[in-house]
């Protein structure tokens, strides 16, 4: 393990449907803004949303890229989601194996891969 000198994080966003999480994950992959997107279908939320305790259920993504893409990837994001209040988390990856770091670093290069 090594601590990468690129600021990496790993991106957690929920989405209403399985049709939202793939075309989160495929568009995010496409335009090199992540290097990989982990969809885990069959969440089930439990929230307070005006008032009221809310369920859902609800597909994860989880994303890995650089620090430096995360203002345009949580724009893309928003642009492609429905939700009215997004969850769009970010955390720092500390450690990483060193061929795995430089594969998010190269993979999220641009210029932007067609579909």
């Amino acid at each position: 393990m090594s601590i990468p000198a690129v600021k990496m994080v790993l991106v957690y966003v929920t989405a209403p449907s399985k049709e939202v999480a793939m075309k989160l994950a495929r568009t995010t992959v496409a335009e090199s803004l992540v290097a990989c997107a982990n969809v885990i279908p069959g969440v089930t939320s439990i929230y307070m949303w005006k008032g009221k305790v809310e369920e859902d259920q609800e597909h994860v993504v989880v994303m890995k890229t650089v620090s430096s893409n995360v203002e345009e990837l949580s724009k893309r994001v928003r642009s492609l989601h429905p939700a009215e209040t997004l969850c769009f988390i970010t955390l720092p990856i500390e450690k990483a194996t060193s061929d795995f770091a430089d594969w998010i670093i190269d993979s999220t290069k641009k210029p932007q891969i067609s579909q």
